[in-house]
């Protein structure tokens, strides 16, 4: 499958996504894995690509092209894996923090596997 040029470059990353404050890491409740999966955010009416950066039981650091308004409800594509319910809790320049918002034990069934 062929990336388009805005997950192509979100795959090789953008000045802001390595920045990080030490307080944002001290109050998260589940460690973070890095990755690299090509995934999808769907809107209710509007589906875009993106890459996810880092991913935990809690949510996941996610590239996108495209700006976010408020605190909007998503879902996250993970190919082949599973469709998640989330939430925008933050937004900086080419990424965004979601926050799974489906059950605790769908998510550790799902992605467990994944971070361990």
């Amino acid at each position: 499958m062929k990336q388009n040029l805005e997950t192509k470059e979100m795959s090789q990353g953008h000045p802001a996504l390595g920045r990080e404050t030490e307080n944002m890491k001290e109050r998260r409740v589940h460690e973070r894995k890095d990755v690299r999966w090509v995934a999808r955010i769907m809107l209710s009416d509007v589906s875009l690509n993106c890459i996810v950066l880092d991913l935990s039981l809690g949510g996941a650091r996610v590239g996108v092209g495209d700006r976010f308004q408020g605190h909007q409800r998503v879902q996250l594509e993970l190919e082949k894996i599973a469709s998640l319910n989330a939430e925008v809790v933050w937004r900086g320049i080419g990424i965004i923090g979601l926050r799974f918002t489906n059950d605790p034990v769908f998510i550790e069934r799902t992605l467990g596997p994944f971070l361990r």
